[in-house]
């Protein structure tokens, strides 16, 4: 149930992304786009890695676009509400896994660290809209929560079904939990580095 390992991060980005497409279409072949392995956990986080500099820069040009200022600490909390929420839910699936006795949770956060590298490009293409001024950075967040976010949300969602044979309610408190260590993060973020 896993791909082999490219050595190129590149290689394994693009694989990411038609595995990401084939796990929300249904299709089996999902499983040759990702390396489910222990080492492919551990280099899974590098998606998170250069998921960071994408998110930082659709916080940017959305800020820019409501004439906000960009500011260093803006930046800074940025990357650190990113940094919070990764490490945060990884320990929140661990946990969680162990108290209702999932199986192969680190397969499960495989498929999201780099779920969530390619959504971050999908959410850094729509945020080119903000060139367009205000109205251009409206239509970016519409696009994003109308379509896009709902996407992740499936996707997240087979993530957690075809890696963890989960139940519906495991399921469902997995995405729940996603979205508020998100949330938290943000918000830990905004008290210790007030912009």
């Amino acid at each position: 149930m896993s791909g082999t390992v490219s050595d190129n991060l590149a290689m394994d980005t693009l694989r990411a992304a038609r595995g990401t497409v084939r796990l929300i279409r249904f299709d089996p072949a999902w499983t040759r786009d990702f390396d489910l392995s222990r080492l492919g956990f551990i280099r899974s986080f590098f998606a998170q890695a250069l998921r960071a500099p994408l998110a930082i820069l659709f916080t940017c040009v959305l800020a820019r676009a409501a004439g906000e200022e960009i500011t260093r600490d803006l930046i800074l909390q940025t990357a650190a509400a990113l940094a919070m929420g990764i490490v945060g839910y990884t320990l929140v699936v661990w946990i969680a896994a162990r108290l209702m006795g999932l199986p192969d949770w680190r397969a499960y956060l495989v498929l999201v660290n780099w779920g969530d590298l390619v959504f971050a490009g999908v959410m850094t293409a729509v945020s080119s809209l903000a060139v367009f001024g205000e109205n251009g950075a409206v239509a970016a967040q519409l696009i994003w929560l109308m379509l896009a976010a709902p996407v992740q949300i499936l996707f997240l969602w087979r993530a957690a079904r075809v890696t963890l044979r989960a139940d519906v309610a495991a399921t469902v408190l997995l995405i729940v939990l996603d979205i508020a260590m998100s949330v938290a993060a943000d918000q830990l973020a905004t008290v210790l580095i007030p912009t």
